[in-house]
């Protein structure tokens, strides 16, 4: 048996790890306090736009204030990622008309 094998969820160093194990299990909370012993992992805050233009674009038929709420962004976000026209591919075997 090894040292990470003996370790228990009392043995962790603090609340967030504790949390990690109660939540998704002690072997998780291990590989993690492992994998990133002595480093610092920020979750952002904010949402990454394509992520969030790609939901609009499946979920095209919701309100704005619903898609504004279920993304954390604001409704005028919303509004001004509607106005981005996404490009398409260009097709590099055929001319463009316009």
């Amino acid at each position: 048996m090894s040292f990470w094998d003996s370790l228990t969820i009392d043995d962790l160093p603090n609340d967030d790890l504790k949390w990690v194990a109660n939540t998704l299990g002690l072997d998780i909370a291990k590989r993690i306090w492992k994998k990133f012993a002595g480093n610092h992992v920020a979750c952002p805050a904010r949402m990454n736009p394509t992520a969030v233009r790609r939901y609009m674009r499946d979920n095209f038929d919701k309100p704005v204030h619903q898609l504004a709420f279920e993304t954390g962004v604001s409704e005028r976000t919303i509004y001004r990622y509607m106005n981005v026209v996404e490009k398409k591919p260009e097709n590099k075997g055929q001319l463009s008309l316009f």
